[in-house]
């Protein structure tokens, strides 16, 4: 295994998704919260329009909206301004400050700022939390991984580190980023049908699925309320998905003793197998008739697409969690993975036993060349089509296809649908090349 490292003086096309963004979107699975991003008001716009193209719905977020004079004299100011007006205006029960790489650089302590503020008004009944996100640090997945942790951090707090007795029928589901909303009800549904109580942190399933909801809210309109996401430290074991998960549930072990399990993906047969295999051996329970059912399918499902996948080539360009997630699936399906080119690198790319390369869409064009089947955001379908691969749009943003926000990618069920997805994508290809010869004749 070698991880590549591009070196270019620029990125062209890029990959890599900024770290606030990726704790806004944390954010977004907590019921009544505001994340406030301690920046400039560009920096926020910028994030809140990817969201909103993706999930097409409304995203909450404010800014201190920094500008030239404001960092050079006073940044801290503009921030304590901007948490009077939320709390005033909105009284939303968690707030996070994402800084970014303005006020990271210029060293301004917004941290012992928000302390100070909370000492002053005394705010026992809300939730204020900080998290250090620059953007030239990093991407979508570590940011959403350190927003999740801060409020972790901010929930043990409140909780004097008082020692809980476990609840061995309670579950912490601590999702990835890269799961969509979805993915976490499938994930939720999964667990419960063990018997487990799910407390799951974020919880995008409940926020950004596209439910209606009547009259307008500033503040998150879904996700885990305060009060559940604070009876986490009373669960008897804590079910982490993506290996960016991982601090987020040492964390909770650490501070109030609760075991802890993190499973790299849920996508493939294999991981899907090893993930029922544990709940099984934790409940003390057989697996439903109903999974029972959805693997046999999916073992059928492989078998009919076998020739459809047979010498395919594949390049993906994704968050590292993902990517190891579709590669899974796609070596089960003897797909050759010509490219895996990842956002940013982590311990998780050094321990894959794959070449990676760490880059942009630019980087996956070129190790496309030739190849079948291109994976990526919306982002890589020109270059997809540049190189003559079919296009599978998967991670973020997906601005392009209605519906990928709850589309399920996770389980036998989220498996067998991405092997026909991509199936399908395969064959029209091959269906299309076929007509342009004929039409060239």
């Amino acid at each position: 295994m070698t991880i590549h490292r591009m070196k270019k003086p620029l990125s062209c096309n890029p990959l890599k998704i900024s770290q606030p963004l990726g704790g806004i979107l944390a954010m977004q699975g907590i019921f009544r919260s505001m994340p406030i991003l301690h920046g400039a008001q560009g920096c926020t716009s910028f994030a809140k329009t990817l969201l909103t193209r993706h999930f097409r719905e409304p995203i909450a977020v404010q800014t201190t909206a920094l500008q030239e004079m404001d960092v050079i004299f006073d940044a801290d100011l503009n921030l304590e301004k901007a948490l009077e007006t939320v709390l005033t205006k909105h009284r939303p029960d968690v707030i996070g400050v994402l800084s970014t790489a303005l006020t990271e650089a210029s060293g301004t302590d917004y941290g012992a700022k928000v302390k100070k503020f909370k000492r002053e008004h005394n705010l026992k009944n809300h939730l204020i939390v900080t998290s250090s996100l620059p953007d030239f640090r990093g991407s979508l997945e570590s940011g959403y991984s350190a927003m999740v942790e801060s409020i972790i951090d901010g929930l043990l707090e409140q909780s004097n580190r008082k020692t809980y007795k476990l609840l061995k029928n309670q579950i912490n589901l601590l999702p990835g980023s890269f799961l969509t909303a979805g993915d976490v009800m499938e994930i939720k549904e999964m667990i419960g049908a063990f018997g487990f109580d799910v407390i799951t942190l974020p919880d995008l399933s409940t926020s950004l699925a596209g439910h209606l909801m009547t009259g307008f809210s500033p503040m998150t309109r879904g996700g885990i309320p305060i009060d559940s996401a604070r009876q986490m430290m009373r669960s008897g074991y804590t079910i982490a998905i993506g290996a960016s998960m991982e601090r987020p549930a040492r964390r909770l072990h650490n501070a109030a003793g609760i075991p802890y399990r993190v499973f790299s993906g849920v996508s493939g047969l294999a991981s899907s197998d090893e993930f029922f295999y544990f709940l099984q051996n934790l409940s003390r329970e057989t697996v439903p008739l109903r999974y029972r059912w959805q693997r046999e399918s999916l073992l059928d499902c492989m078998l009919d697409a076998q020739f459809n996948y047979a010498g395919i080539s594949a390049v993906v360009a994704l968050e590292p969690d993902h990517l190891l997630s579709v590669a899974s699936w796609l070596e089960e399906m003897g797909v050759e993975l010509r490219g895996l080119v990842a956002s940013y690198e982590t311990t998780l790319l050094e321990e894959l036993n794959r070449d990676v390369w760490v880059g942009d869409l630019d980087d996956a064009e070129q190790l496309a060349q030739g190849a079948d089947l291109w994976i990526s955001n919306s982002h890589g379908k020109r270059g997809a089509k540049r190189c003559g691969a079919a296009f599978m749009a998967m991670g973020f943003p997906i601005v392009d296809e209605l519906g990928a926000y709850t589309s399920v990618t996770v389980g036998y069920r989220g498996t067998m649908e991405q092997i026909n997805k991509a199936g399908n994508l395969l064959i029209q290809r091959e269906e299309n090349a076929h007509e342009g010869s004929v039409c060239h004749r």
